[in-house]
């Protein structure tokens, strides 16, 4: 007779601790192949699906959609050889404090998926991320059925529960950080002619890439920022300031389920962020954000111009050191080299900055650094190496 074990739920980020089983894709009885989707799980930041990792056959499920589970805890019964540590040891052992290790991209993601191209082109029109499906074509390539596949499985899904669900983890995040990071504010008013101006010769040029958005020009002067001061690339753990590498930059995106902060790596220029930016954007609205998405950050930003809210006074991630509110340009009269009152549009930042980590001065300096790279965006375009 088969081994018994348990699926359990697993550890997707460094400070996960429970999560909403969103939907089941299996029923007790059902035989599933290695990367068949057993289940999905969100979290106030991710949503993932979590996949066999071997052949096998479910025994009961122990716990309802919309319930959350916490990380560890047994989900379903599981009968399959030599499957069970390599499903119940999922949780990834407590990271070293002075090194916090980024989450691993999984391994369904981490490489570049062989598709058709009319697999690729349904793929784009219904916001499919090919990462999610395993292929039924030769070298498991992904052909058109079986995105096709997906498409109409999640069209038959009954509304779930998770949103309530999801709306009570993002309550205990936010709560979290406020009893738990003394917060100071700073704020800035911020020239944005210029900025705006760059912004609208790029997209004017036919030969650009792609359009670029203020969050994704926003976001590279804050990644710039972040180089220029080290001191302000830290995050807070294990009673210490760890320094991070490469700067990565939290965004906050508006979905239907709530507020989630995919993070984005700091690399390249303002395309290529931007580029990054959209599919995660992409990600997010769609639900299927990934461990990916949860890399280390320092810096989160929220944008509310779109509102037409003059200025935003944010609340940190309890992952990180800052969270940067940005509202909308307003035009204002300032006073011109002569003396007379000239028009202009200025951008409030407001910074919250978490006191453990960094102190007055030092975060001061970070939002000039970020004002000066506004008001010179020329400098944007200058590779940082």
């Amino acid at each position: 007779m088969a081994d018994q074990a348990t699926i359990v739920m697993p550890k997707l980020g460094l400070t996960m601790h429970e999560g909403v089983i969103a939907e089941w894709h299996v029923a007790p009885g059902d035989a599933v192949e290695a990367g068949q989707v057993l289940f999905v799980v969100e979290t106030d930041k991710i949503s993932s699906e979590v996949e066999a990792p071997g052949a096998g056959t479910i025994g009961a499920l122990l716990v309802a959609a919309g319930e959350t589970v916490d990380v560890g805890a047994a989900v379903a019964t599981w009968s399959g050889p030599g499957q069970a540590a390599a499903i119940t040891d999922a949780a990834p052992a407590p990271p070293d404090r002075q090194a916090p290790d980024r989450p691993a991209l999984p391994a369904a993601a981490s490489e570049r998926r062989l598709s058709t191209p009319l697999a690729r082109r349904l793929a784009a029109r219904d916001r499919v991320d090919l990462a999610l499906i395993s292929g039924t074509g030769p070298r498991g390539r992904i052909q058109a059925r079986d995105v096709q596949a997906l498409i109409d499985a999640r069209a038959s899904l009954p509304p779930a529960a998770a949103p309530r669900d999801l709306r009570a983890l993002i309550a205990a995040r936010v709560s979290r950080s406020k009893a738990e990071i003394p917060h100071f504010y700073l704020t800035a008013d911020v020239a944005f002619d210029a900025l705006s101006a760059l912004r609208r010769d790029c997209n004017a040029d036919p030969a650009a890439p792609r359009k670029l958005s203020v969050t994704a020009l926003l976001g590279v002067a804050v990644a710039r920022a972040l180089g220029l001061c080290p001191d302000a690339n830290v995050v807070w753990r294990g009673g210490r300031a760890v320094a991070l590498g490469a700067p990565h930059i939290g965004i906050a995106v508006d979905t239907p389920g709530g507020v989630m902060a995919p993070v984005i790596p700091a690399v390249g220029g303002p395309y290529a962020f931007a580029a990054a930016l959209d599919a995660a954007i992409a990600r997010a609205r769609s639900g299927r954000l990934s461990a990916a998405d949860l890399a280390d950050a320092a810096i989160g930003i929220s944008n509310v111009g779109m509102f037409a809210v003059r200025s935003l006074t944010p609340i940190i991630d309890p992952d990180q050191t800052f969270m940067l509110g940005i509202g909308a340009p307003r035009t204002v009269f300032r006073p011109a080299a002569d003396g007379r009152p000239v028009a202009v549009q200025e951008l409030t930042l407001s910074l919250a900055c978490d006191h453990r980590a960094i102190d007055g001065a030092g975060a001061a300096r970070f939002l000039a650094t970020i004002a000066a790279l506004i008001e010179q965006p020329g400098r944007l375009l200058i590779s940082a190496g």
